[in-house]
């Protein structure tokens, strides 16, 4: 699909469509907010930013089986901005896997990509994550971050960030951890009277809490908090 947009507000979902996507168009000066919670399936989404356009895109890969999440983001106007917020969740020997492409095509463009996975008994995550910068996108600010937790020693996750960079005024920076549930948090909170389980659901309930911090529609986080099974 593709239409130009002011001001809007997406939200993909199980159920809504198969193998759901899409381009979008937002407009000089507009907003789009764009939420995904899929299972299953391939998802590819493309968006298009004109001359300070901003978009925010919150998700969460959570895999009953396989789900692979394509987004290519194209800043092509001067003073674009993109927030990208996600999780990605494998478990019980299942597969998810993110890929992003945040290209800076104009100068004076923002974009931020802060990603945190979780696998689990066989489970395998991947975040395969792109930030271009073109050689006129001079005063580029460009983050990204991959954050990552493995609860047992059977589980799996590959982060690959990248830079590609052609200009020479520009601030980009990338990062990425893989580490295990802190033993010395756990040994705390079991020393104020929590069994372990209870400790790692709530050590694990706050890394993956983290994403709903940036989705302000109450009903719309409960539908997350439920999703990710933290609404106890």
């Amino acid at each position: 699909m593709g239409s130009d947009i002011g001001k809007r507000t997406i939200v993909l979902r199980d159920g809504d469509c198969s193998g759901c996507g899409g381009e979008w168009v937002v407009e000089a000066g507009g907003e789009l907010e764009l939420y995904q919670l899929c299972t299953s399936g391939r998802h590819s989404v493309r968006i298009l930013l004109g001359e300070g356009a901003k978009a925010k895109v919150v998700f969460a890969a959570l895999s009953a089986g396989e789900v692979e999440y394509d987004y290519t983001m194209e800043l092509n106007g001067e003073g674009a901005d993109v927030e990208l917020h996600g999780l990605i969740m494998a478990t019980e020997g299942r597969k998810a896997t993110v890929h992003t492409a945040m290209r800076h095509n104009a100068p004076h463009c923002h974009s931020d990509q802060q990603v945190r996975g979780v696998a689990a008994t066989k489970g395998y995550g991947l975040f395969d994550g792109l930030v271009y910068v073109a050689p006129d996108a001079q005063k580029t600010e460009a983050y990204q971050q991959s954050r990552n937790l493995l609860l047992d020693g059977s589980a799996r996750i590959e982060t690959q960030p990248q830079l590609e960079i052609y200009a020479d005024d520009v601030r980009c920076s990338h990062g990425a951890t893989v580490g295990q549930m802190g033993d010395e948090q756990i040994y705390y909170m079991r020393q104020r009277g929590l069994s372990e389980e209870a400790a790692r659901k709530l050590q694990l309930g706050g890394f993956v809490g983290a994403l709903l911090t940036h989705i302000d529609n109450d009903e719309l986080r409960g539908e997350f908090e439920r999703a990710l099974g933290i609404d106890e």
